[in-house]
């Protein structure tokens, strides 16, 4: 708009000096020209405004000013809603899958990209982040060699990162056949490698993994029925959050994993970061959950006895 403006302006001080000079023809051709660059200016901006403005923008990947309000009582917004449930689930677009586009792994990018160029890659960075004992680096400090990771689909600790995959909690290709398909490179590459959304990638372990595949919930669940509910809820928040469909019996399959739910899992991407906004807990208010507190309890059992052995 700026440039235009600028070009008008200097189109029109030129006409003037033209009319003042007598020469009425080269006025004329000069005010036709500006009309039409005017017209197809503003046909462009219209177009990049249509272009750009899609029911769902893939450029937003930082969803930490949404609030959930579905998760709370209309008359008292305190107070979690009795039916958030339902509420969770009317986030999603109901859509039989679409196999018209073949699925093609490398259209989803080069894998784990070191996004913050610390020469960690995401795969490594998912791994710190979920240890629950400081994790060791390889001599370069790029890759994780030690730690102490929970598989919640088994139910089972591991220390050796080898043992253990990085899990698209919903898969690449269910992305795909989900509305996955016409997104662009860059919007694949980002959610493959989504960071923002600690439920996106999860250490799970390699058998573990690879038995889910690119399976929904109405064909595969984790073995850990305790982690149902947490499962279900964070598939829904992921392809709510990423406008993905879901299908009529990978609904009802939710549903049914849904109603395992004593209350709201620990992990509740939404419902935490407006926890934290509206001050009503912090960092250091969040409780440490119960295999948190097993391996911290462990490792100061194994601390304790090193001490004695010292």
């Amino acid at each position: 708009m700026k440039r235009l403006t600028i070009l008008l302006l200097f189109l029109s001080f030129f006409v003037t000096a033209q009319g003042c000079s007598g020469t009425p023809d080269k006025k004329d051709d000069l005010i036709t020209v500006a009309t039409k660059m005017s017209e197809s200016t503003t046909s462009i901006e219209q177009n990049v405004v249509l272009a750009t403005t899609t029911q769902f923008d893939y450029s937003r990947l930082d969803y930490s000013q949404d609030e959930p309000d579905f998760l709370f009582e209309t008359e008292d917004n305190s107070k979690l809603s009795t039916d958030w449930r339902d509420d969770l689930l009317s986030e999603l677009r109901l859509a039989a899958p679409n196999f018209d586009v073949p699925y093609v792994r490398e259209e989803w990018g080069p894998g784990w990209i070191d996004d913050n160029y610390n020469c960690i890659n995401t795969r490594h960075e998912v791994l710190i982040e979920e240890s629950l004992a400081t994790t060791s680096l390889d001599d370069r400090g790029c890759s994780v060699i030690a730690g102490k990771w929970y598989d919640y689909y088994s139910d089972e600790f591991f220390d050796d990162p080898a043992e253990l995959d990085i899990d698209h909690m919903v898969p690449l290709h269910n992305a795909h056949v989900s509305g996955a398909s016409n997104w662009p490179l860059e919007t694949k590459i980002n959610f493959y490698n989504d960071l923002s959304d600690p439920q996106h990638l999860i250490a799970v372990s390699s058998s573990a993994n690879r038995s889910k595949g690119s399976r929904g919930p109405e064909v595969w669940k984790p073995v850990n029925d305790a982690y149902w509910c947490q499962y279900a809820y964070s598939w829904i928040e992921i392809k709510a959050r990423w406008n993905l469909s879901v299908s009529e019996i990978e609904l009802q399959a939710l549903q049914e994993m849904l109603n395992s739910c004593k209350g709201l899992p620990e992990q509740t991407y939404w419902f935490s970061n407006w926890l934290l906004r509206k001050g009503a807990m912090s960092t250091q208010d969040m409780s440490l959950t119960e295999n948190e507190e097993k391996s911290e309890l462990e490792g100061s059992f194994e601390e304790t006895v090193d001490t004695n052995n010292d």
